[in-house]
C-alpha cells in the first residue's frame, strides 16, 4: 500500500478498531491501542476534519466516533489491507476444495464453501442458483442399483445436480430404460430450464413409446425437472446475526429475520456487475437494509454463471475477510472448472 496521509491513517485505524470492538473510538483509544506518536490534540483535530468531510460521525451517546458509510467506502477502496483472519478463511476454503473438488459437483462445493465462510466470519451467506433463463440441461444419467431400482441423475451446464431414486416397473428392464435415457439426452441437450414444459412433453413422448406403464417413471422425471426450474436459494448462518452486538434490539432482529426470507431482495444482487460488489447501509436503497452491508459476487465456471453469493452482516463487518474470501472462492472455482475440463 502506498504511503497514506496521517488523516487517512487515522481513519483506517478508526474503522478497524470499531470493527473489532463495536465501540465508538476516541483519540485516547487510538493512542493506547496503536501506540501512536501523536498528541491527543493532534488526533482530535484530524478526527474533526474527518467528521467535517463525512468520513466519521458521532453517536449521540458517546464522545467517540464511528465510521460513516462514506468512511467505510473509502476504507474498502483505498485503505484495506490483508489480515491473518482472511488468510485463515482462504486456507480453509483451499483445503476443502482441493480435497473434494474432483468428487463433488459445483453446487455442492459452493454450498459447503459458503457454510465455511459463514461459520468463520459469523455472518450470513445467501447462495442463489443460476437464473433458469441462463441455465440449460446438460445430461441425464442412469445408475442401476439392481434389477428393479436405479438412480436417475440430472445435471445442468452449471454443474447443478438433482437425483431421484427410481423404482423400475415390473414390465420394464434396465436396458430399455437406458435406451430411453440416450434418446432423452439427445432431445434435451442445451434446452433452457425456463422451457421446462417442452422438455417434459418430449420426455413423456419418449417414455410412452418405449415403456409400458411409464407413468411412474415419467413422474420421477417431472418432479426432478420441476425442482431444477424452481428458484434455488440457500441460507447459511442465519443465527449468526443474532449474536452481533449491532442487532441487540428485538425490533431489528425481527426486521432482519423477515428480510432474509425476502428472496426478491437477494435476486436483485444477482444483477450486479461482475466482480465483488459492496453495498453499505443506505447504499442498498432498501429501508430494511439501512443497518446492513452486503458483499456479493457472481460465480462463473467456463463463462457459465453458476450462481451468486451474498454475505450479509452489520455495516461494521470485517470487509477484509469477506472480500478476500469471495475473491478467493471465485478464482478457485474457475481454476477447478479448468482442471475438470482438461481431465474430461
Amino acid at each position: 500500500m502506498e504511503q497514506i496521509s496521517r488523516r487517512f491513517m487515522i481513519l483506517k485505524l478508526i474503522v478497524e478498531e470499531f470493527i473489532k470492538s463495536a465501540k465508538p473510538v476516541g483519540s485516547q483509544t487510538l493512542i493506547d491501542e496503536y501506540n501512536l506518536q501523536y498528541s491527543s490534540a493532534t488526533i482530535r483535530n484530524e478526527m474533526f476534519s474527518l467528521e467535517e468531510d463525512g468520513y466519521i460521525e458521532k453517536p449521540h451517546t458517546s464522545s467517540g466516533r464511528v465510521p460513516s458509510a462514506k468512511g467505510y467506502r473509502y476504507y474498502i477502496e483505498n485503505l484495506r489491507s490483508k489480515n491473518d483472519k482472511a488468510n485463515l478463511i482462504k486456507d480453509r476454503l483451499n483445503k476443502f476444495i482441493d480435497e473434494n473438488g474432483k468428487t463433488m459437483h459445483t453446487d455442492q462445493i459452493i454450498d459447503e464453501c459458503c457454510a465455511i465462510i459463514s461459520n468463520m466470519t459469523n455472518l450470513v451467506s445467501v447462495v442463489l442458483g443460476p437464473n433458469s433463463e441462463e441455465e440449460s440441461i446438460a445430461k441425464v444419467e442412469l445408475i442401476p442399483l439392481n434389477n428393479t431400482t436405479a438412480i436417475v441423475v440430472f445435471i445442468t451446464n452449471s454443474g447443478y445436480v438433482e437425483h431421484k431414486t427410481l423404482n423400475v416397473p415390473n414390465e420394464t428392464n434396465i436396458e430399455e430404460l437406458q435406451d430411453c435415457i440416450k434418446i432423452i439426452n439427445k432431445r434435451i441437450d442445451g434446452i433452457n430450464l425456463n422451457q421446462i414444459n417442452n422438455v417434459l412433453d418430449g420426455v413423456q413422448l419418449v417414455l410412452s413409446e418405449h415403456i409400458k406403464n411409464y407413468e411412474a417413471v415419467y413422474n420421477a422425471f417431472a418432479n426432478t425437472f420441476l425442482r431444477f426450474a424452481k428458484e434455488r436459494i440457500s441460507y447459511y448462518g442465519k443465527n449468526n446475526l443474532l449474536s452481533q452486538k449491532d442487532f441487540d434490539d428485538i425490533g431489528k432482529i425481527k426486521k432482519i429475520a423477515s428480510l432474509l426470507e425476502n428472496t426478491s431482495i437477494w435476486k436483485s444482487f444477482d444483477k450486479e456487475e461482475e466482480g465483488i460488489n459492496v453495498s453499505i447501509g443506505k447504499e442498498n436503497n432498501i429501508e430494511d437494509l439501512s443497518d446492513v452491508s452486503v458483499v456479493s459476487t457472481k460465480l462463473k465456471v467456463h463463462e457459465n454463471n453458476v450462481g451468486s453469493v451474498c454475505v450479509i452482516g452489520p455495516t461494521r463487518m470485517d470487509y477484509n475477510q469477506v472480500i478476500d474470501a469471495l475473491e478467493f472462492l471465485s478464482d478457485k472455482l474457475e481454476e477447478l472448472g479448468n482442471d475438470k475440463k482438461e481431465d474430461s
